[in-house]
């Protein structure tokens, strides 16, 4: 069993990109942090927001730059690991030493001197139906996978995206959001026809029939014997803020910060520009800063990554964007959709042709799949009705 109340001594850890040793993270005598590159070291930097270079970047109080806290668990997740570290959430270099083995993306993290080793996935089955959800939700996972939903590593699952194994995260049940993995499910599905990269998944059941999101990561690709890893950040990391900020930006500060990075700006903000429409057609309040990304391919070239965590929460009685559109969250027209595509140099011509497609796409998802009845249903379909057809009238005028 990992003594994870000895990574509260340890105060140096090596950090590694893309399997090479690049710098290191080191507890200061205040209680800070101190990020510095080695020497020797140089690929590309770790991340968009830690250029190369010998000048340290320090972090006060236990907090690590904010790319490395963007890679820690959030809410139930988090405090289970906190539990297990035995420290307060702001001793993040510990939290990180506890799942720094297997990151989003490219980057790993271990205590100073430690072989660079894998972990194992938290699920290692063949079958779904051979584990029970529940008693995963307090178990720690050594793999690092941000987000609020409780979520679980997974590898060697027998499912049709899974074809007896791969890299996947499993996402489980909330009782505070009924239905919300078939709420999901049915909105990936749909989310296809946007014609984007959409992670791929597949609804799958424990033992009891608890349903489960069995969600192929796409950050990772089978390279022979062996998975390479990509590199990832989210827009929280690429601005440069901590995970806790993920709701405190707007969408064009997004947009604005992946063009700077990917090999078409014009591309990618359409693309951006789709997701943030498809959400409010389909009534997704939770595309915040931390469901944005870029993914690097495996030719080191930057694009949005694909579409993820993307259910309607409308149903639950959200009715706002998680980011401004325009300058606001609730009340949006049909002419606050035209103001952001000409804020984020999106032509007329272009943003007409996507918020056409994002029609086609918003009208694919089927909520008669969903368990749901009475009221949040009903309440739902004549919002979704409100907000569709002010867009059409706007496209036939």
């Amino acid at each position: 069993m990992t003594d994870f109340g000895a990574l509260r001594r340890v105060n140096s850890a090596d950090v590694y990109k893309a399997g090479r040793l690049a710098a290191s993270l080191s507890r200061t005598v205040d209680g800070g942090t101190e990020f510095r590159y080695v020497p020797e070291y140089s690929g590309d930097p770790i991340a968009s927001t830690l250029p190369l270079g010998s000048e340290p970047v320090i972090g006060a109080a236990g907090s690590v730059p904010p790319f490395f806290a963007g890679l820690l668990p959030e809410g139930h997740r988090l405090t289970v690991l906190r539990r297990a570290v035995k420290t307060s959430a702001d001793d993040e270099l510990s939290l990180l030493l506890a799942v720094g083995a297997d990151t989003p993306g490219d980057v790993q993290v271990f205590p100073a001197g430690a072989d660079p080793v894998d972990v194992r996935s938290l699920i290692n089955c063949m079958s779904p139906d051979e584990l029970e959800f529940d008693r995963l939700v307090d178990d720690v996972d050594q793999q690092a996978i941000p987000g609020i939903q409780n979520k679980a590593s997974a590898s060697m699952i027998s499912t049709p995206i899974a074809a007896g194994f791969g890299r996947f995260i499993l996402k489980l049940s909330q009782s505070e959001y009924p239905h919300l993995i078939e709420n999901e499910a049915v909105h990936l599905a749909a989310a296809r026809a946007l014609k984007l990269p959409v992670a791929a998944s597949d609804l799958v059941h424990d033992k009891s029939g608890r349903p489960g999101l069995l969600v192929r990561r796409f950050d990772r690709v089978h390279d022979g014997d062996t998975w390479r890893r990509l590199a990832f950040e989210d827009a929280t990391q690429l601005l440069g803020l901590p995970p806790s900020a993920k709701y405190n930006v707007d969408a064009v500060q997004i947009v604005a910060a992946i063009a700077d990075l990917v090999r078409a700006p014009l591309i990618a903000a359409r693309n951006l520009y789709l997701q943030f429409l498809f959400a409010w057609l389909t009534g997704n309040g939770d595309l915040h800063g931390k469901n944005v990304a870029v993914l690097q391919d495996s030719q080191g070239r930057w694009d949005v990554a694909p579409l993820y965590d993307i259910p309607c929460t409308l149903i639950y009685d959200d009715d706002s964007m998680a980011l401004p559109i325009a300058g606001r969250t609730k009340g949006l027209r049909a002419r606050h959709w035209a103001e952001f595509a000409a804020e984020i140099g999106l032509p007329p011509k272009a943003a007409n042709s996507a918020q056409q497609r994002a029609l086609r796409a918003a009208a694919a998802v089927d909520l008669d799949r969903l368990p749901f009845t009475g009221s949040p249903l009903n309440m739902t379909r004549r919002e979704l009705r409100v907000r569709r057809g002010e867009l059409a009238q706007a496209l036939d005028s």
